[in-house]
């Protein structure tokens, strides 16, 4: 038997798709479908990768997706074309309905999700998707059934599953990458020079609105001690050597973690750095093997704060004790569900 040898050119029916599958077809190569399959699976390189975390929540124009939401799609349409491809290689003949991927993205919550995560998440369902591939023989290629109202082969799935990545990866290098340049900061971690930086910029925030209080004064005054000699980090955002913003890891007790102290620079605010903060301390803690976070915030002059934080996953639950007068809200976050 001769398994899967057929190219793009052997497509049944490739007039009759959609014009934009056909678009995402006709971005592959002349190849036997595994190998175009493979021939797209690495989506970006070591600095392409680096790129895509420093753009964090940017978005090209208001109202577009991130490159988290675009990665998520990615992820969502490889599962959903490799289902349609084995039922209908199967010789299911049922009516595939098509599916509104921007519903879709309004219920993935990818702030809670590492680029790097995103990515490994679509390699292993290529992976996946090469192997069903692989199992298939030219019979089963050219089996059609019906998706969206449209008749489709599998080999089209097969090759429209290889181009769509193509067409995403494309737009994000022209319409993204050209938001991110050397002037957007860096994380640095644990930088004993930094420590003044950490306290004088979370005094003025919280000084802007209430008062310091004796754990307040603690922490920042004692932040070695109090923060880093306990297994703790603080997380810096520099930007051309200047410190911008901070958060922290802070051990409370055994097993509690608690984010506190984020702050960003008054006059380096609404260019997403406490984004890039919050999710680089989600990814250290993770990292760090930190099962849960927990935090302490204010629902009034923090309004901002806490619904950033909301967007990242974390949920509110009853505040049994806290360490601050001003906290009105507490929070958590699973970082391994």
């Amino acid at each position: 038997m001769h398994f899967c040898s057929m190219t793009r050119k052997e497509i049944p029916l490739l007039h009759s798709l959609h014009p934009l599958h056909e678009r995402y077809i006709r971005l592959t190569e002349e190849l036997p479908v595994i190998e175009a399959l493979q021939k797209h699976s690495d989506l970006f390189t070591a600095e392409d990768k680096r790129i895509l975390e420093q753009l964090g929540d940017r978005t090209y124009a208001p109202g577009k997706w991130n490159v988290r939401d675009i990665l998520q799609h990615l992820v969502d349409t490889e599962r959903i074309l490799s289902y349609r491809a084995v039922c209908i290689a199967r010789n299911d003949q049922s009516a595939f309905p098509g599916f509104d991927e921007n519903s879709y993205s309004k219920y993935t919550e990818v702030q809670r999700r590492s680029v790097a995560e995103m990515l490994e998440e679509f390699d292993l369902v290529r992976r996946s998707t090469i192997r069903l591939f692989q199992s298939f023989t030219n019979e089963m290629l050219q089996r059609t059934g019906t998706c969206s109202d449209i008749p489709v082969s599998v080999l089209a799935l097969g090759f429209l599953l290889s181009g769509h990545p193509v067409h995403h990866v494309r737009f994000l290098k022209d319409h993204y990458f050209q938001l991110v340049s050397s002037s957007l900061p860096t994380i640095v971690i644990n930088k004993p020079g930094y420590l003044p930086f950490f306290e004088s910029l979370n005094r003025a925030w919280i000084e802007k609105d209430f008062s310091l209080e004796p754990d307040d004064l603690y922490v920042l005054q004692n932040a070695q001690k109090a923060i880093l000699d306990k297994g703790g980090v603080i997380l810096y955002a520099e930007n051309g050597g200047k410190v911008i913003g901070t958060v922290a890891l802070q051990r409370v007790n055994g097993s509690e973690w608690e984010m506190i102290k984020m702050a960003v620079d008054e006059g380096s605010r609404g260019r997403g750095i406490g984004s890039l903060l919050i999710r680089s301390a989600i990814n250290k803690a993770r990292e760090m093997g930190i099962p849960r976070l927990v935090l302490h915030s204010n629902t009034g002059a923090n309004a901002q704060a806490v619904s950033l934080y909301r967007r990242f996953g974390f949920a509110e639950i009853p505040i049994t004790d806290s360490r601050y007068k001003r906290a009105n809200i507490k929070m958590e976050l699973n970082i391994f569900i």
